[in-house]
C-alpha cells in the first residue's frame, strides 16, 4: 500500500512537472502574439492620429493664410452711411429701438451736445459744461450712459475698454492729439467742421491714419 502511493504521489508530481513544462514553453509564445497584437493596434491608432494631425496642419495653414491676407487688406473704416440702426434727421441723429439701451443713450448724450462750441480742455473739471473738446464729449457720451466714470484724456483713452472695433460703439484714439468716436458708423467728431465747433455728428469722410480703435466692454 505505501509503495502504491508512493508511486502515485511519484506519478502526479511527475505530471506536475510535465504540465509545468509545457506552460513554460508555451507562456512566451503567447507572450510574445500579445505582444504582436499590441503593437499592430499601436500601430493602426498611431496611424490615424498621424492623419488627424495632417488634416489639422493643413486647417491651420489655411486659418494663418487667411489672417496674413486680413491683415495686408486695407482696414476698413465704419462708413458714413449708418443704415437703419441710426439716421441722421437734421443735425440729431435717431436710432433704432432694437440698440442696447446703453447705446441708445449714448446717442441721445451725443445729441445733447450738437450745439456747443469747442473750447480745449473744457468739460474736463465738471460733466455738464457750456463748452466741450474731443476728449471730453466722448467722455461725456460715455458718462451718460453708464460706461465710464469720470471724463479721459486722448492719453486715457488709449487703455479705454477693449482694444479693436466694437459692435456698435468704437473709439479711435491718437494719443495726445485727437479723439472721435463712431455710432453704429455715424461719426460724432470736433473736427472736420467750421472752426470753434464743437462735436458734432460728421457724415463726410476723415482720415483714419494713426488713430487705433478701443471700444466699450460687450458693445
Amino acid at each position: 500500500m505505501k509503495n502504491i502511493i508512493t508511486l502515485a504521489r511519484t506519478a502526479l508530481l511527475a505530471a506536475f512537472a510535465l504540465i509545468a513544462q509545457v506552460v513554460s514553453a508555451q507562456s512566451p509564445q503567447q507572450i510574445a502574439a500579445m505582444r504582436q497584437q499590441e503593437w499592430a493596434q499601436y500601430q493602426q491608432e498611431l496611424a490615424v492620429y498621424q492623419q488627424q494631425m495632417a488634416v489639422y496642419q493643413q486647417q491651420l495653414a489655411a486659418y494663418n493664410a487667411q489672417r496674413a491676407m486680413a491683415a495686408q487688406a486695407p482696414a476698413a473704416h465704419p462708413s458714413a452711411q449708418a443704415g437703419s440702426l441710426i439716421r441722421l434727421q437734421g443735425n440729431i441723429a435717431a436710432c433704432s429701438a432694437s440698440l442696447p439701451v446703453q447705446v441708445q443713450y449714448v446717442i441721445n448724450a451725443a445729441n445733447h451736445l450738437q450745439e456747443s462750441p469747442y473750447v480745449r480742455g473744457r468739460g474736463h473739471g465738471r460733466v455738464e459744461d457750456n463748452a466741450y473738446d474731443c476728449s471730453s464729449s466722448t467722455s461725456y457720451t460715455l458718462i451718460k450712459a453708464g460706461l465710464l466714470k469720470s471724463t479721459l484724456t486722448s492719453v486715457g483713452f488709449a487703455s479705454y475698454g477693449q482694444p479693436g472695433e466694437g459692435r456698435f460703439i468704437t473709439i479711435w484714439v491718437k494719443p495726445g492729439e485727437h479723439v472721435f468716436m463712431t455710432i453704429c458708423g455715424l461719426r460724432l467728431d470736433t473736427s472736420g467742421g467750421k472752426v470753434g465747433e464743437g462735436p458734432r455728428w460728421r457724415t463726410k469722410g476723415r482720415s483714419y491714419a494713426g488713430f487705433f480703435p478701443r471700444h466699450p466692454f460687450g458693445l
